[in-house]
C-alpha cells in the first residue's frame, strides 16, 4: 500500500526517521513542492488596488507583484525572486532551442523561426530590428511547445511565446540583469494575476484574447517595468494591449496549437514594445486596466461557441485549413 500525504510545510527534526520505525513502513519518501501553498492573504485583488500600493510604497509594478508573492506564499523576496529566474530559465532555454534548428515533431507547421531569425540579421527583411527579432524568438518557443519539448505556460501553452520572446530580446539586447528580468516577469504577473481574479485564461470560456492576447499584454507590462515605468504605466501599456486584441477568436486549425497561434504570439511579442513605448511616450488610456478586463470578459462570452477554442469557425473552418495534410 502507498500513502500520499500533502503538507503545507515540509517535516522537520527527524520526523522522517520517526514515520520510518513505524510497524509495517518499509520505506518514506520525500518529493520537493509541485505548487506553493498559500498560507497568507492577497494584499491586492484589482488593478486600481495594486497602484494604489505601489504609490504608497514607492514600488514599480514588479516590485508591487513581488511582494504580494512573498505575503500569499510566505515566502521570502530572495526565494521569489530565486522561483521566478528558474522558470525565466525554462523559457530562455525554450527559445534557444527554437532557434538551434533541431526542431522536429510539429503537425501542421515546418519550423521557421531559425530562418526568420537568421534572415533578419543578415539585412535581407523589409524592416527587420528588435520587434522582428522578438517575433522569431517568441516562434522558436512555440515551436518547442508544439514538438512536445518542455516551455513555462506564460499563462498558457498556447501563450507560451510572447513572454519569453520579449524577455529573452530584453535581457539579451537591452542588458537585463538577473533582478531586472526577475522584476519585469513579476510585472507581468500582475498583469495575468487580475485576469485570473476578474476573468479567466481559458479560450474555451473567452476565445484567444485571454490566451495569447493576455500573454501580450502581461509583456506590454515587462516592456515598460524594465524601461523604468511607473506602475500605472505598466497597467496602462496592458490595458491598450488587450483593447486592440479584444474579440479575438480561438480557432485553432485542425485544433493543434499551430496555425494562427505561432504568428499570433509573435506578433503579441512584437506589439508587445509599441503598446509599452505608445504610454511610456505620453498616451493617455482612457479606459483604466480594470474596466478593459471586465469589457474583454463581456466580449468573450458573447464569442459564439465555435470561435471559442472548438475548431467550428474562423480560421479553422475556410478549406485550406481542413484540407491542410498533418505532418506526422
Amino acid at each position: 500500500m502507498l500513502i500520499a500525504i500533502q503538507r503545507l510545510k515540509p517535516l522537520g527534526g527527524d520526523k522522517l526517521d520517526v514515520l520510518k520505525r513505524i510497524k509495517g513502513v518499509k520505506n518514506v519518501w520525500k518529493t520537493r513542492p509541485i505548487m506553493f501553498p498559500k498560507p497568507g492573504e492577497p494584499i491586492f485583488t484589482s488593478g486600481e488596488e495594486i497602484v494604489r500600493f505601489a504609490e504608497k510604497n514607492e514600488d514599480t509594478l514588479g516590485e508591487a507583484a513581488l511582494a504580494y508573492e512573498t505575503a500569499l506564499l510566505g515566502i521570502t523576496k530572495e526565494e521569489a525572486i530565486e522561483e521566478m529566474w528558474r522558470r525565466y530559465n525554462i523559457m530562455r532555454d525554450s527559445v534557444k532551442k527554437g532557434l538551434s534548428g533541431q526542431i522536429r515533431g510539429m503537425q501542421l507547421l515546418e519550423p521557421s523561426a531559425q530562418e526568420i531569425f537568421n534572415r533578419e540579421k543578415s539585412g535581407s527583411l523589409a524592416i527587420g530590428g528588435l520587434h522582428t527579432r522578438a517575433a522569431a524568438r517568441a516562434m522558436a518557443a512555440m515551436h518547442v511547445n508544439s514538438s512536445m519539448g518542455v516551455v513555462c505556460a506564460a499563462p498558457t501553452g498556447g501563450a507560451a511565446g510572447t513572454i519569453p520572446g520579449v524577455i529573452t530580446t530584453l535581457e539579451e539586447e537591452k542588458g537585463l540583469d538577473k533582478d531586472q528580468v526577475t522584476k519585469a516577469l513579476f510585472s507581468a504577473s500582475a498583469v495575468g494575476l487580475i485576469l485570473a481574479i476578474r476573468g479567466t485564461f481559458a479560450a474555451e470560456v473567452a476565445g484567444c484574447q485571454v490566451e495569447i492576447g493576455a500573454a501580450g499584454a502581461m509583456a506590454s507590462a515587462a516592456v515598460v517595468e524594465a524601461a523604468g515605468g511607473l506602475a500605472q504605466q505598466a497597467l496602462d501599456a496592458a490595458a491598450i494591449s488587450f483593447q486592440n486584441t479584444m474579440g479575438s477568436p480561438c480557432d485553432l486549425v485542425q485544433g493543434v496549437v499551430e496555425i494562427p497561434c505561432h504568428t499570433r504570439n509573435a506578433v503579441a511579442a512584437s506589439s508587445a514594445f509599441v503598446c509599452a513605448d505608445l504610454i511610456l511616450g505620453g498616451y493617455q488610456n482612457p479606459v483604466p486596466f480594470d474596466e478593459t478586463i471586465n469589457a474583454v470578459m463581456e466580449v468573450g462570452r458573447m464569442l459564439p461557441r465555435e470561435l471559442r477554442c472548438t475548431a467550428l469557425g474562423g480560421l479553422a473552418n475556410t478549406p485550406s485549413a481542413r484540407s491542410l495534410r498533418r505532418l506526422k
